[in-house]
């Protein structure tokens, strides 16, 4: 019975549309435990979490693109998706070849402006490495830099600059009341906003950006950032970090009636696409987490793992819920984090993440590899 069930999942063919974070995690997770196909344009997974540091680490750009062919040669198909047809139970490439399955994962992730993320057609590693370069010198040409959006990219980049650049004038605008948005604790956000003040970051908290539209994002001209509270900001450089959107052109049609008014995937309590046994969503295209953070991805991989060799043997499955979690990087030697009730502070949180981002790990453990020098 047990040899069974347990062929019972190694006889499906389980597809994963997206290979970012989120679908590094379905690898790690289901690599040799069924017929695994990934499937995205790129030829790296960008590791995203890094991206502050290379406004200072020029060189620190090499650790975040991580060549998905090489660690993946068994599993990973390079090609865009453009629909998916869960009638027929396959996945349409551009160019119209069809990938079929019986158990699909979509986790085609998000997209937020640069240097947050990358789009979809910046596709291979010379194309991003040129544009982290071209970004870390419009960095250091900047005297005075204005970030858009009190969240942790926005955070951590700002704690970069000012750490390495102590002579720039780095101000950080957000339309929320406090920086950070989820149930943290009040300390942990007091934690964080005075290791900001100790750097000397300015916050402008509870005020809109009212010109964004008109700001130059590439330091090419001076500019005066606007707040709907009149409040102005010179700025030779401006980096935003709000607007993250729903990479959901794969889905969009084919689930339009399953998505929400922001294009993310109304998943159940089981990560499943309402109305789909046979189609989860993994992280930030779903609308299970208020907060979309990697770790919240990785977390939902792991319940979603063993819900689908749930569904392959007709198993119980397990319900996935959102935890309270964040580890916040603030230069090399700073940082706050927060595990469910739990606060630790600079000392513990730079040996936990803020020396090198996870990115050790990530290239190991995750992905199989050694880490690029």
């Amino acid at each position: 019975m047990g040899g069974q069930q347990s062929n019972a999942l190694a006889d499906k063919r389980v597809v994963c549309v997206g290979g970012g974070f989120g679908g590094a995690h379905v690898v790690k997770q289901l690599r040799g435990k069924c017929k695994l196909t990934v499937i995205d344009p790129r030829e790296y997974i960008h590791y995203c979490i890094g991206s502050p540091r290379v406004a200072v680490e020029p060189e620190f750009v090499k650790k975040l693109l991580v060549p998905n062919g090489e660690a993946w040669s068994d599993c990973f198909k390079r090609g865009l998706v453009t629909s998916i047809d869960p009638t027929k139970k396959v996945v349409i490439l551009e160019g119209g070849e069809e990938i079929p399955y019986d158990i699909l994962i979509i986790a085609t992730g998000s997209t937020v402006p640069f240097p947050g993320k990358f789009r979809l057609d910046v596709t291979t590693i010379a194309e991003a490495e040129d544009k982290y370069q071209k970004w870390h010198a419009q960095v250091k040409a900047a005297k005075r830099i204005t970030i858009v959006g009190g969240g942790p990219i926005g955070l951590e980049t700002a704690a970069e600059i000012r750490e390495d650049y102590p002579e720039k004038e780095v101000t950080v605008v957000n339309v929320g009341k406090d920086i950070i948005l989820g149930n943290y604790k009040d300390k942990f956000r007091r934690k964080v906003k005075d290791q900001l003040e100790a750097l000397g970051v300015k916050l402008v908290l509870g005020e809109r950006v009212s010109n964004l539209d008109d700001l130059p994002t590439d330091g090419s001209q001076p500019c005066t950032v606007k707040t709907d509270k009149g409040t102005e900001v010179e700025a030779d450089l401006v980096i935003v970090s709000i607007g993250l959107k729903a990479n959901a052109d794969a889905y969009r049609e084919s689930f339009a009636d399953k998505v929400d008014e922001r294009n993310f995937l109304r998943v159940n309590e089981f990560l499943q696409v309402e109305g789909y046994n046979d189609v989860f969503a993994l992280g930030d295209c779903n609308n299970a987490d208020v907060v979309k953070l990697a770790v919240h991805a990785e977390h939902q991989m792991n319940v979603m793992a063993k819900n689908i060799h749930a569904l392959a043997i007709g198993g119980k499955m397990k319900p996935y819920k959102e935890e309270t979690m964040m580890s916040l990087s603030l230069g090399r030697n700073g940082g706050v984090t927060q595990v469910k009730f739990l606060i630790l502070g600079s000392f513990l949180t730079a040996k936990l993440k803020s020396h090198d981002f996870f990115v050790g790990r990530f290239w190991k453990d995750t992905m199989g590899l050694e880490l690029a020098q």
